[in-house]
């Protein structure tokens, strides 16, 4: 692996997109001498735009609770095709292209080999979060994606029950997991300082956008019920800002989205995160899996419940904080109050970051590029003279720059292209794209 292309839905120079994945991907991939072409892939804002205008008020009158959208739209997915294209055209000496999400592939565009990362699929987020079947939109959606990963050369899901998921589904012989990542931008104090610190906070930390606002309410309740048995008590809430709630209990902070991408704010996500005693996102299902990691990586005990990633990764029994069995106040109140008392809190700060220490970027980057040198190694053949050759793929030609006259006449079709689209699912047909979220 010499140089990539690099594939994401925003911006992966910037810290603030996907909870600092892409950022942290790329500059690890730099760091070890790789040329990187970053190439966002995010929808161009008119169109989603005359999409959402125009053709999401039919979707939703067919199916009101559907997550289709634009970025899941043929459209969004044709235009990212071509994008793509123009991506090899540029970069034609890229040895590799990786797409850091499930939806889209550059295979059969050129020799270069494909490797897709992500958390999970759309199917998988519909079926586990929504808890029901995709609908007609979504199917045709899932049937882009699901041709998409099986075409890839290398999958490398994020979470262990989701790898499980896509071997079971794609029976993909090159699925690899190999663990979770850190995205701290700054290491932790020195172990005792830190320790010493949190030893003497009174602070509860809670870190998620609205869609966790679930959890941030039922630790509000909890925070009610604790504040009058410990008078300085505090809560800071990062990623929601208090409209999210109404008014709001004395000493219960609101800090809004923190962007790491500035250093005010950075600092300030910091500081919160170095003076708080514990960590609690409680939310059903998911409690903001990569907050969490970072929280513990900075000696920080949590407080969240066992759900299935979680506990998958970390066992049903933890020595670094506690499980919430259910997404209550009263039962939050009760285990901030245990890790606030403990007398094994020393150790229980030093066990959550010996949990996720050896989760860095480094490290990952590391067995990703073991498992391509494997992949290669096994897909080599041993032709005369002791010369590795590998089957090579189609190369399909690059279009050409869309006319004017044509453009008018693609945008005028659209809402005929997703008609014809959704029924071409209901038959199984449709070209197949996972959205990283």
């Amino acid at each position: 692996m010499n140089e990539v292309i690099v594939f994401t839905n925003g911006d992966s120079s910037k810290l603030s997109t996907w909870s600092n994945v892409p950022y942290c991907f790329t500059e690890t991939l730099i760091r070890r001498g790789i040329r990187v072409h970053r190439v966002d892939i995010n929808p161009r804002p008119r169109l989603r735009k005359w999409f959402n205008r125009w053709v999401m008020p039919f979707v939703r009158r067919i199916s009101p609770d559907t997550t289709y959208d634009y970025f899941r739209s043929f459209i969004h997915y044709l235009d990212v095709k071509q994008r793509i294209r123009a991506a090899i055209q540029a970069h034609p000496e890229a040895d590799h292209h990786i797409f850091l999400t499930f939806s889209f592939t550059s295979a059969g565009m050129s020799q270069a080999t494909c490797l897709q990362f992500g958390d999970w699929t759309y199917d998988h987020h519909i079926r586990y979060f929504k808890d029901r079947k995709p609908d007609l939109f979504e199917r045709a959606s899932i049937a882009r994606e699901d041709a998409c990963i099986q075409r890839s050369d290398l999958i490398f899901p994020l979470f262990p029950r989701v790898d499980r998921y896509m071997i079971d589904r794609y029976q993909h012989p090159e699925t690899h997991y190999l663990g979770n990542v850190i995205n701290a931008v700054v290491g932790p104090d020195d172990e005792a300082d830190i320790i010493r610190l949190r030893m003497s906070s009174r602070r509860i930390l809670f870190i998620g956008k609205d869609k966790y606002v679930e959890g941030a309410r039922q630790l509000i309740e909890a925070f009610k019920l604790l504040k009058p048995v410990m008078a300085d008590l505090r809560l800071d809430i990062v990623g929601m800002s208090e409209r999210s709630f109404g008014p709001l209990p004395e000493d219960v902070h609101c800090h809004g989205y923190l962007d790491k991408g500035h250093p005010e704010e950075r600092a300030l996500y910091y500081d919160l995160m170095r003076r708080a005693r514990v960590f609690v996102n409680t939310t059903p299902r998911w409690g903001a899996f990569s907050a969490t990691v970072e929280a513990m990586f900075m000696y920080l005990p949590v407080v969240v419940t066992p759900y299935g990633e979680f506990t998958e990764t970390f066992s049903r029994a933890i020595d670094f904080g506690c499980y919430c069995p259910e997404n209550r106040s009263d039962l939050i109140a009760a285990a901030v109050s245990q890790i606030f008392e403990s007398e094994d809190y020393p150790a229980m700060c030093r066990l959550a970051h010996t949990a996720v220490e050896s989760y860095s970027w480094d490290s990952y980057i590391e067995q990703l590029m073991a498992s391509v040198a494997a992949y290669h190694q096994s897909k080599a053949n041993l032709v005369d003279g002791g010369r590795l050759v590998t089957p090579e793929p189609e190369i399909l030609p690059l279009p050409q720059p869309m006319s004017v006259t044509h453009r008018a006449r693609f945008l005028s079709g659209l809402e005929d292209t997703e008609t014809e689209l959704s029924r071409g699912a209901v038959h199984g047909s449709g070209e197949g794209y996972l959205a990283a979220s």
